[in-house]
């Protein structure tokens, strides 16, 4: 009756210092230590506590019993805890797969058309990338870009469009957004887009391009209603030709050295996508250049002149 009085005393937390020595001394202490334990993790509260006496009773009849067809204490908890695991290995998978982001990538003379979760679409260009979240597509409609693209937003709530340089926000409309290097250049061909950048906003109606190249402003008209590069032609305006350079080598996977002119030279003018060697003769016989093709991979740009 000793025992049982003090096992009842210490289920209930009301074991005096006196009788909490004489409760740790009895010969299965541990087991019934254990028994609670056991009784938490399959609760999975460390506020549970054994119903009754009665039934820690019955709990430890059952712990004693060692028949060959019960597993051992030890393997049941081992079982258990890696089970444990494996439910918070699940659940971290899902969790972090859920949440993941959606990434379309570009190589060199490749471009991509894709439609997002809204049926918007957008077209990629070559050696660019997009990324956004299809799970939380409709609280936020939200693309990173690195690189070039042309969106046709279908209408809907605000549109974002996040580059290193700036963002881009707009309802519904079609636009052009390039980011690469520091050469950021936005074009609205349908409706308003929103800019943000360096802490200001400008507001783009449809035929009108916003430039900054280098920390350097620039605005323009245009009079075309999509970008060239869709059909398989790029045109500049006014840039330096060594960015015009950086456009064919992702065009036709090639490498280009330049070093040998000045590649500050401002180029207007563009250059089909279909074939090198025309469109290094776009680009140089303007300038008065030269070119010289190696291997197919390397280009050569120089000056026949000096």
């Amino acid at each position: 009756m000793e025992k049982e009085h003090l096992l009842k005393k210490w289920l209930n937390d009301e074991l005096n210092s006196e009788e909490l020595e004489a409760f740790h001394k009895l010969e299965d202490a541990s087991l019934y230590q254990e028994i609670i334990q056991e009784s938490k993790r399959f609760k999975a509260s460390d506020q549970y506590t054994v119903d009754d006496f009665e039934k820690f009773k019955s709990q430890k009849e059952n712990h004693t019993k060692t028949p060959s067809s019960v597993i051992p204490l030890h393997w049941t908890k081992m079982v258990s805890s890696i089970a444990a695991v494996m439910l918070i290995a699940l659940g971290i998978y899902y969790v972090f797969t859920s949440n993941a982001a959606t990434t379309i990538t570009t190589e060199f003379a490749q471009k991509e058309l894709l439609d997002l979760p809204d049926q918007s679409q957008v077209v990629l260009n070559a050696k660019s990338s997009i990324r956004y979240k299809e799970k939380t597509w409709e609280e936020k409609r939200e693309v990173s870009l690195d690189g070039e693209a042309f969106f046709n937003v279908a209408k809907g709530s605000k549109f974002d469009v996040l580059t290193d340089d700036g963002i881009v926000s707009v309802l519904g409309t079609s636009f052009n957004v390039k980011q690469r290097d520091q050469f950021f250049e936005v074009t609205c061909y349908e409706g308003l887009v929103s800019v943000t950048y360096q802490a200001k906003t400008i507001q783009l109606p449809a035929g009108t391009s916003f430039r900054l190249d280098h920390n350097k402003e620039s605005h323009s008209k245009i009079t075309i209603d999509a970008p060239q590069w869709i059909a398989n032609r790029s045109v500049f305006s006014k840039v330096t030709v060594l960015e015009v350079f950086k456009e064919l080598e992702r065009q036709f996977d090639v490498s280009i050295d330049s070093d040998q002119i000045d590649n500050t030279i401002l180029f207007s003018g563009g250059f089909e996508h279909t074939d090198l060697t025309d469109a290094l003769t776009q680009i140089t016989a303007p300038l008065r250049l030269e070119f010289k093709i190696e291997n197919n991979k390397k280009v050569v740009i120089y000056d026949a002149t000096h």
